[in-house]
């Protein structure tokens, strides 16, 4: 991972939420072919809701913890850079998130427990360098550990996806509708979408006037997640894959 080959490049995350995954990444690029007007033409007619938003809340309230592969682009980010990590997450916020080269083997790990480790962000890089470096304790908004993401680490996972689209469909300012019901890696999900009016904005970012997320329709838990901003053009992308549900995670994996 081309970002990750230098320690100073940071430990982040990402939303999603996971944000939640690929088994290695590419050197795929946000570029002028993310144009929201040539992907995404929602008809006239909107569709009732097949899923309400407490019911994807009750689902995750259901979870004790979970893992999954996250794959993250960011245009703020090295241009949109696609970033693939391995999220492991346990209630009430416990994160381990492993970077994946290209060959899908791990390139760093960032871990952070809420109420522990004085609230740092503890952070290793593999191989030589690593060893060298050891482990590094960072504040989980200071630069170094926002230099691949401008989401910090206490923003990861569902939980925090989950509440922002809650917000967001509370808004006056912001219209939503189901846009229908698309295929994702086989399986099905529920895709809604988001639209800010005047100074409003979506799903956190300042910039997003438009986004669409997907919510997988077995788990009921978000699949992906896409934020545009006013020209239409692709600011973020949030995907998780393979998720596990359940897992009994212990202290080891959240372990440094």
């Amino acid at each position: 991972m081309k970002q990750a080959k230098l320690l100073a490049h940071g430990f982040v995350i990402a939303a999603l939420l996971c944000v939640c995954g690929v088994a290695c990444r590419s050197e795929r690029r946000v570029d002028s072919t993310n144009n929201l007007s040539e992907q995404h033409k929602p008809s006239d007619s909107p569709k009732p809701l097949p899923i309400t938003w407490n019911e994807v809340a009750a689902s995750y309230d259901r979870l004790s913890d979970y893992v999954c592969l996250y794959e993250k682009e960011e245009r703020a980010i090295s241009k949109g850079e696609l970033q693939t990590m391995r999220l492991s997450f346990r209630k009430p916020f416990d994160v381990r998130l492993d970077w994946l080269d290209d060959n899908g083997k791990v390139d760093q790990t960032a871990v952070y427990r809420q109420g522990q480790n004085n609230g740092k962000v503890l952070a290793r890089q593999s191989g030589l360098l690593g060893a060298l470096a050891g482990k590094l304790q960072l504040d989980p908004n200071e630069s170094l550990a926002l230099a691949d993401s401008r989401h910090p680490i206490t923003e990861a996972g569902f939980g925090k996806l989950i509440e922002r689209v809650r917000r967001d469909a509370a808004n006056p300012g912001i219209t939503s509708r189901f846009s229908g019901e698309e295929v994702l890696d086989g399986r099905p999900a529920y895709k809604f979408e988001f639209t800010a009016s005047g100074d409003q904005s979506v799903g956190g970012l300042a910039a997003a006037q438009q986004s669409f997320l997907w919510i997988d329709k077995e788990l009921k838990l978000p699949a992906k997640l896409e934020l545009y901003d006013r020209a239409k053009v692709l600011l973020e992308r949030h995907r998780f894959k393979d998720v596990k549900v359940n897992q009994k995670l212990s202290d080891k994996t959240f372990t440094l």
